[in-house]
């Protein structure tokens, strides 16, 4: 490229060189040219490209140019002849003397003349290579101070195969004694006039500063962006503690621009004092073999807060002065994470903690109070609760807790069903439940207990298991919290706790309540036996009922019991006997009107029910509300309720008191409602033996008008049905012996027909009537009369109307029998009430004997037999008849009428009269 192909303006440039190659600085040229640094600048690099000048720096930030002699050599001079010897010195000294190493070589790249610098670059003697082919002596000498000689050999050579005399390459030799390596950039031109003409001319620019600085420049690069890269704050401050370097992290960790941070003294984001600490531990380093310090301090935000930090600082020197440099990192995760590690750590030792008390105590309300203390204290919440179930599982008792009022623990309730409970709510989601923000919830809106404590977020979880459980746990705060998964586990791992050791307590309490009844009914039975035994051998009721009451009493199962019957005339029942207590219903009132709260107790149920009623738990069973007051002053848990019932006579109620919850269940209540019929059997036994025995009785009679039409029966009211005799059988079945007319004996069969209880009858014709024998069972006044102990005397139906005369022992309750025979036939009359005194006659003393003598099943069987026929001859029934009708194998039969004839055979045995 020759001069003339440049730009004026570089022209202009370059004649400010002269050829002998004598450098010159930018600042000189661009006072030459009159022209700006940076623009003379650019022209001088542009020339350096076309290859019209050479540069390097010197010193920090200099720089200087000059213009290769080469030049002259390459045929680029004004002469381009053979150089003279006075020039060729001149230029070998000037070529010498510069840091440019030369090679000048002839066509066939043997060496014709080397320059003292590429000779020190190369290590090279520059008389012995003279005249040796370069490419050798690349491959030989030159390769071996080559740093990658490889490389540079296969570069080189490539340059001298293809003719790319304009490759430029780099590479880095260590000759000689040289103990630092250097950088040279190659170049090379072609030779195309004069003496050298086809030969070429190799230039080595020693570029090593160039490349430290690059080195430099990419070294700072490659820090500046590792700096920014890096999400901690970085910083640097001067000695006098004022910021000279901040990366975007510190920017961001701070809130303040870079400009704003760059010259502000360090005390703009942290306190006084740790300026002075940095500056300690800074000397502390200078003076040890320490790297770094590290320092914990607040960082103050732009806007005002204040960020927990940790830094790790240095020394950093800045000229002739030290300063600091430090990275910051934001340690609040660090600080949660750790605040976050302590809380869990308690959360486990307070859920250990409570377990091992479950172990260890038996006292559930301690543990639940334990409980409500420590897990509010644990989380830091205002409050606590923990509520249970009631019996009827709609509302929830707050049964322990933490910060509420007084009056709330053990008295307050809340809904278990109601949408506005979170309790409700709860149980309804079978899990935990979060709330962040009270006031904005809508799943439920909350019951007054959260409410009126101004209560704002929470935790609330099931105790026990979903399907069965025992109650609910809750904490709450009046401020706003977001609570962890870690502070929901807790919660619910205390729930489980307790939901353990209740489940424990609740099994124990079971265990000794089994223990309790077990030994209740082994107490029970022996006391059934007792009294079983002893109300055979009491002759009246009263001692019955005493004897009963006596033995319940003076067991350890029980606390008191009383026997009562109803006043017919008010309904209302009265203590007829009592033990372990006295003037229990005193004050109080209990009826047996169902219109009448005070007969939903339950002796009232018991009484019209006729069946044991029991009380599990006084202090759970609003049926007992009417005398609450009263009956808790007595102590109690559970009771029973026994109807004393025989047949279908109730007469009276049995009550029993223990004071044992849930006393009587299963088994016990089983045993216990056997007394009913013991003592029920016991009294009607009795009513019977003194009306037998008694030489009074009352007599009642009565009258059906039409009782055809009353029963609505079919056929007109003719003719005389007569009721003689009545044989007791078995299961309240009977047989009755009569008679009747012939016009009457359609009506007989069609009131068999009719009522339910006559079920069969069995004709036997004679010639002035017809005798029969009646199937009943169950008969409503037959049964009920034996039952008090009394007896049907005389029974007839005649053109319709029946009439019936009742014979009773002096005792019995007369009003109860009228109550009986009006119940069975609304249209009965009462025709007249009176106590006969009994003759003292032989059938009088054939009843008392059979009754001392024979059993019931024996008499039954005798009786039967005489009343059917078996007696008479001819026969009118045989003894399979008889059996037939008592519905045994005659077998059976004959082996009973055998041992009742052996007891009666010197007695005469004389028709009970009915009629």
């Amino acid at each position: 490229m020759t001069s003339q192909s440049l730009t004026e303006a570089l022209r202009e440039t370059l004649a400010l060189f002269d050829e002998s190659g004598a450098p010159r600085t930018t600042n000189e040229l661009a006072d030459s040219l009159d022209l700006g640094r940076r623009s003379t600048y650019e022209r001088l690099e542009r020339l350096v490209e076309r290859g019209e000048l050479e540069t390097k720096s010197v010193g920090a930030s200099a720089r200087v140019w000059w213009r290769p002699p080469s030049s002259a050599i390459d045929g680029r001079s004004p002469d381009a002849g053979d150089w003279p010897t006075e020039a060729e010195s001149l230029l070998a000294e000037a070529l010498d003397s510069t840091d440019i190493g030369v090679f000048v070589l002839d066509e066939a790249f043997d060496i014709t003349w080397i320059n003292e610098t590429a000779g020190r670059y190369f290590d090279l003697d520059r008389e012995r290579v003279l005249g040796q082919n370069k490419r050798r002596l690349v491959e030989t000498d030159i390769a071996s101070v080559v740093d990658d000689g490889t490389s540079f050999v296969d570069t080189v050579l490539a340059t001298y195969d293809d003719n790319t005399y304009a490759e430029r390459f780099e590479c880095r030799v260590t000759a000689g004694d040289e103990r630092e390596p250097r950088w040279l950039e190659h170049r090379s031109k072609p030779i195309e006039t004069g003496a050298y003409a086809g030969g070429r001319i190799e230039l080595y620019h020693d570029v090593t500063e160039r490349k430290q600085l690059e080195s430099r420049e990419r070294e700072l690069e490659q820090y500046e962006t590792i700096v920014e890269t890096v999400a901690d704050g970085i910083y640097a401050v001067d000695d006098e503690a004022r910021f000279v370097v901040v990366n975007d992290g510190f920017c961001e960790l701070t809130g303040y621009d870079r400009e704003e941070l760059l010259g502000a003294h360090a005390t703009t984001v942290h306190d006084d004092e740790i300026t002075t600490r940095a500056e300690s531990l800074a000397e502390e380093i200078a003076t040890s073999e320490r790297d770094v310090a590290t320092i914990e301090l607040d960082l103050h935000t732009k806007r005002g807060a204040n960020v927990p930090c940790e830094s790790r600082l240095a020394p950093f020197p800045l000229g002739d002065a030290d300063g600091r440099c430090g990275v910051v990192r934001d340690v609040s995760d660090h600080i949660e994470r750790e605040r976050m590690l302590r809380q869990r750590i308690r959360q486990q030792e307070v859920v250990a903690e409570l377990g091992q008390r479950a172990l260890e105590s038996h006292d559930v309300d301690e543990l639940l109070a334990d409980a409500s203390e420590l897990v509010p204290q644990t989380l830091e919440t205002d409050y606590c609760k923990i509520l249970c179930l009631g019996r009827t599982a709609d509302e929830l008792l707050v049964r322990q807790g933490t910060g509420w009022d007084v009056d709330v623990v053990g008295k307050a309730t809340v809904s278990a069903v109601e949408d506005d409970s979170q309790a409700a709510y709860t149980l309804a989601s079978e899990g935990p439940v979060l709330v962040d923000d009270l006031d904005s919830e809508s799943r439920f809106s909350g019951p007054d207990l959260l409410t009126d404590h101004d209560v704002t977020s929470g935790i609330s979880v099931v105790i026990g298991p979903a399907e069965e459980p025992w109650g609910v746990l809750g904490i709450h705060d009046t401020d706003r919290r977001a609570f962890s998964e870690y502070d929901v586990t807790f919660v619910q791992s205390v729930a489980n706790v307790l939901a353990t050791a209740i489940d424990r307590h609740e099994d124990e309490r079971k265990l000794k309540r089994q223990h309790e009844q077990l030994a209740a009914i082994n107490n029970l039975n022996d006391v059934v036996r007792n009294i079983t035994d002893e109300v055979i051998d009491r002759s009246t009721r009263e001692e019955i009922e005493r004897v009963v009451c006596e033995h319940l009493a003076a067991t350890d199962s029980y606390l008191f019991a009383w026997i009562g019957d109803v006043d017919v005339a008010d309904q209302t029942v009265n203590v007829r006997t009592e033990a372990g207590v006295q003037g229990y219903l005193d004050g109080i009132t209990i009826t047996v009107d169902p219109d009448d709260e005070r007969s939903s107790g339950p002796t009232g149920r018991a009484i019209r029910e006729r069946e044991t009623q029991t009380t599990q738990d006084i202090h759970a069973d609003s049926r007992h509300d009417p005398w609450r007051s009263h009956v808790e002053e007595y102590g109690f848990r559970s009771s029973a309720a026994i109807p004393i019932v025989h047949e279908e006579t109730v007469y009276g109620v049995l009550n029993v008191y223990a004071e044992r919850p849930k006393a009587f269940e299963d088994r016990e209540r089983a045993v216990v409602s056997q007394l009913g019929e013991v003592i029920g059997h016991a009294i009607a036994a009795t009513e019977r033996k003194r009306a037998l025995m008694s030489d009074d009785v009352v007599e009642l009679q009565f009258r059906i008008r039409n009782v055809f039409d009353e029963l609505t029966v079919g056929v007109p009211p003719t003719g005389t049905i007569t009721l003689d005799h009545m044989v007791p059988v078995a299961n309240d079945d009977y047989l009755v012996y009569g008679s009747a007319t012939a016009d009457a004996i359609d009506g007989l069969e069609a009131l068999v027909e009719t009522l339910p209880h006559w079920k069969d009858v069995t004709l036997r014709n004679d010639d002035a009537e017809t005798s029969f024998e009646l199937q009943l069972s169950e008969p409503p006044v037959l049964s009920t009369v034996a039952s008090f102990g009394g007896s049907v005397e005389h029974a007839i139906i005649e053109d319709g109307d029946y009439q019936m005369t009742l014979h009773a022992a002096p005792g019995a309750e007369v009003r109860q029998i009228v109550d009986i025979v009006q119940d069975a036939y609304p249209a009965a009359e009462l025709l007249k009430q009176r106590q006969l005194e009994r003759r003292n006659d032989a059938a009088d003393r054939v009843r008392h004997a059979l009754t001392a003598d024979l059993t019931a099943r024996q008499q039954s069987t005798l009786e039967a037999a005489y009343h059917a026929g078996y007696y008479e001859w001819p026969r009118a029934a045989s003894g399979e008849d008889v059996a037939r009708s008592l519905d045994v194998a005659p077998p059976t039969f004959h082996q009973h009428l055998r041992k009742a004839q052996r007891k009666v055979f010197d007695s005469l045995l004389v028709s009970e009269t009915l009629s």
